[in-house]
């Protein structure tokens, strides 16, 4: 064969990552004597691998820098073994691994290692966008629930069967109170707690009717969900009723009696 042809074959390539056999590694070593080209091939071809190698490459600590480079000198040393006459009388290549392929495989751990990096990056910015998104359709959500209170508050107060009766402070000195509205034809019974205060801790509002004189618990009042002051709120139904109120009490489950009354309204 030519320069060329041996070049064209691939037998470089192979020789350079210490694949060839014996045999072929004498011919390779013999044509790179006789064919100057053959010999430039082989050393463009080795640069470009040490390159490859050492572009990848990171420092390591010395200690581990002394440990490799201790292995692989005597990995160089080392005779390579031919089994011989084995039973079919003919002789197994042994393979040496080239020096240049062990670099190469470190700088493919070095890459393993990146792309493990870079995987773990875009999981967490996946897990951020996942909780940024729940968290846009909890708001959502939220505000959904609020144009709807809205949207019923409006509707009841339109209601030609609506009797309003507002619930003043009987501290005059307080600026509070709430709107209730009584559907005559229904018995329903809503109130509108905006004008609230905040309930101290520990305590919470109750909504009462006075029924042929006696006090009637209506329900505990909500005036706040999720930061937002709620503008209409279902009580408890009642048919005739002298006039409602509203009492501050203990936290827990709804009284007998009023405590503390705060506001009062006539609906007579």
């Amino acid at each position: 064969m030519n320069a060329q042809e041996i070049i064209s074959s691939g037998i470089l390539e192979l020789y350079c990552s210490g694949l060839t056999s014996a045999a072929e590694t004498a011919e390779v070593v013999q044509w790179a004597q006789q064919y100057p080209e053959v010999a430039a091939e082989i050393e463009a071809i080795q640069s470009s691998l040490e390159g490859y190698a050492q572009a990848h490459a990171i420092v390591p600590d010395a200690s581990v820098k002394e440990k490799i480079f201790a292995s692989i000198n005597s990995n160089e040393k080392a005779t390579p073994v031919v089994k011989l006459n084995t039973a079919d009388n003919r002789s197994e290549k042994v393979y040496a691994i080239s020096p240049v392929w062990k670099y190469a495989a470190a700088a493919s751990i070095v890459l393993l290692i990146g792309s493990s990096i870079l995987n773990y990056t875009f999981y967490n910015k996946y897990q951020s966008a996942n909780k940024e998104l729940a968290s846009t359709q909890t708001e959502l959500q939220q505000q959904i629930a609020s144009a709807q209170s809205m949207d019923t508050a409006m509707r009841i107060m339109g209601d030609m069967h609506a009797t309003q009766v507002v619930a003043k402070s009987i501290d005059t000195t307080a600026d509070m109170g709430a709107k209730i509205y009584w559907m005559k034809n229904t018995s329903d019974v809503y109130i509108d707690p905006a004008n609230l205060p905040k309930a101290p801790e520990g305590k919470q509002y109750e909504f009462w009717a006075i029924v042929e004189g006696a006090p009637v618990n209506g329900g505990v009042i909500t005036t706040e969900i999720n930061g937002k002051k709620v503008h209409v709120q279902k009580m408890k139904s009642f048919g005739k009723v002298q006039a409602f109120a509203i009492s501050l009490e203990n936290a827990g489950p709804a009284k007998t009696k009023p405590d503390k009354v705060m506001a009062v309204g006539s609906s007579i």
